[in-house]
């Protein structure tokens, strides 16, 4: 039988383009020629009938994009910070729209779980998607870190305003949820200012 998926030769693979050059630059390619060196005779035919390295590589392949850029879970370029340490945690400038996007999620869903955060039904990955095929892609991971700032302080400020209305009030408890009709996006960033590589809030005043 001629296993060609386990020699250098393919059959359906692009070795040309930037994905199976990004699988190389990774050692990818490296660990599938040494998991097939320790199949047994049998396990080599049975890879070879499903399409041996040929479909492995295509498969793995198309976790990248065009350019060679690693996708993240959500199918987004851009994301991955191997390597780069901590220097893509820096403040940049996140347009209106996608802080608005986000507060508004923020809002529903702190009225919706009673300031309970719920991995479970909470929708601000698709918010957090959307922003990042929005901008190009050296700019998504500043902006998707800059973003959660301004989401952490928009819960923050519905947080103490609460509190504030309710001293006993605790995550999980319904409130009145007239008490936030005054936390706007604007009303709390117009208290927040740039502490190092996050927002902060210079004022404790949640009667906004």
């Amino acid at each position: 039988m001629n296993i060609s998926g386990l020699g250098n030769a393919y059959s359906g693979v692009n070795t040309n383009s930037k994905q199976y050059k990004a699988l190389k630059e990774k050692g990818w390619l490296e660990g599938v020629i040494q998991n097939e060196a320790m199949m047994s005779p049998e396990e080599k035919m049975i890879y070879e009938i499903f399409g041996g390295r040929d479909t492995i590589v295509n498969n793995l392949m198309k976790q990248f994009d065009s350019d060679g850029d690693l996708l993240n879970a959500n199918g987004v370029a851009g994301m991955d910070v191997t390597g780069k340490g901590t220097s893509w945690q820096k403040l940049t400038n996140v347009s209106e729209e996608y802080r608005q996007k986000m507060f508004d999620n923020v809002k529903k869903e702190f009225i919706q779980e009673n300031g309970v955060s719920n991995g479970d039904t909470t929708k601000r990955s698709d918010i957090f998607k959307d922003y990042q095929l929005s901008v190009n892609k050296d700019k998504r991971l500043s902006g998707t870190w800059t973003l959660e700032q301004y989401e952490g302080q928009y819960r923050s400020a519905m947080y103490a305003a609460v509190k504030a209305a309710n001293p006993n009030w605790k995550p999980g408890q319904k409130f009145d949820t007239s008490i936030l009709d005054n936390v706007t996006r604007e009303s709390v960033e117009a208290t927040l200012v740039k502490n190092g590589n996050r927002l902060v809030r210079n004022s404790i005043d949640v009667s906004v």
